[in-house]
């Protein structure tokens, strides 16, 4: 299940028509919109780091995500230089200076960017004033860092994609429900390639959990031992070669070579880390 989350309805209408998504009526607190045989809940936060920790916290409490859903934060922001869309790999709340990296691991065409997250709009009168809060080639919004925040309790770093789209300078009060509908719709066709492949990805890791071989499961234990794979680097790994399954990866290649290169069995947990980190990079490379 792919759990999306926007902060404004406009901001949601395209995945509603494209998905064709039906409202929840259940659902009082939030606007909450699905499709089971897509593999999609979408809901319409509010805007602000308030809103949108609630709006996270209330779905997962809910429905309990696992380990082969994934988080999708979409919505519009603010960038001074040129528009487009954005992967984020970077979220820096403003107020604390606290600092999260998503662990990008999903193919995409987007360019990357850093996004701030502030209690405000970005919405000083002139561009040294925006520049100051928000420099050259980084974004801003109002949600991110909270819906990371928030989301944590369910999903891993590798779990969680925010994309945004630029829709302002800095300027937000100009800019209209029909201007941020019409944007939306400019990427439609990449926001929904890019949602269907994360709904295949989300599938496939359930199909794969569920069918793993035994001879599989020894396999990877064996790599975490080898490894000193803590419990939350254990069950990373195992997501890692899920996905990579899924991607084609030639995983036992990559681990072969480590073996060969005699990279592995690691002597302590220090050196563990040290291969875990290069195993990575490996297969994502």
């Amino acid at each position: 299940m792919i759990y999306l989350f926007t902060a404004l309805y406009s901001e949601a209408s395209v995945f509603i028509k494209g998905f064709h998504l039906t409202k929840n009526q259940t659902r009082t607190k939030f606007q909450e919109f699905y499709n089971e045989e897509a593999g999609i809940r979408l809901t319409v936060t509010g805007v602000g780091e308030i809103a949108a920790a609630a709006a996270v916290s209330n779905v997962c409490t809910t429905y309990q995500p696992t380990e082969k859903d994934l988080l999708l934060n979409v919505g519009t922001c603010a960038r001074i230089d040129d528009g487009g869309i954005f992967l984020c790999n970077k979220i820096t709340e403003l107020a604390t200076g606290k600092t999260f990296y998503p662990d990008l691991l999903y193919r995409h065409d987007f360019e990357e960017a850093e996004i701030l997250t502030g209690m405000c709009p970005l919405d000083h009168d002139g561009d040294e004033k925006r520049s100051l809060i928000c420099p050259d080639g980084t974004l801003y919004d109002m949600e991110a860092a909270a819906v990371y925040q928030a989301g944590s309790y369910d999903f891993g770093p590798h779990q969680m994609i925010f994309l945004k789209l630029v829709s302002d300078r800095g300027n937000a009060k100009e800019t209209s429900r029909e201007q941020i509908e019409q944007l939306m719709e400019v990427y439609a066709d990449r926001l929904y390639s890019f949602v269907e492949q994360l709904s295949h990805i989300s599938s496939g890791q359930a199909k794969s959990a569920d069918g793993c071989s035994e001879q599989m499961n020894m396999r990877t234990d064996k790599l975490c031992a080898d490894l000193h794979c803590s419990k939350v680097m254990g069950d990373l790994l195992r997501q890692y070669i899920r996905y990579c399954a899924l991607s084609g990866v030639d995983v036992e290649a990559v681990v072969s070579d480590m073996y060969a290169d005699k990279k592995l069995p690691c002597k302590d947990k220090k050196e563990g880390k040290q291969r875990f980190e290069e195993l990575k990079r490996r297969l994502f490379q």
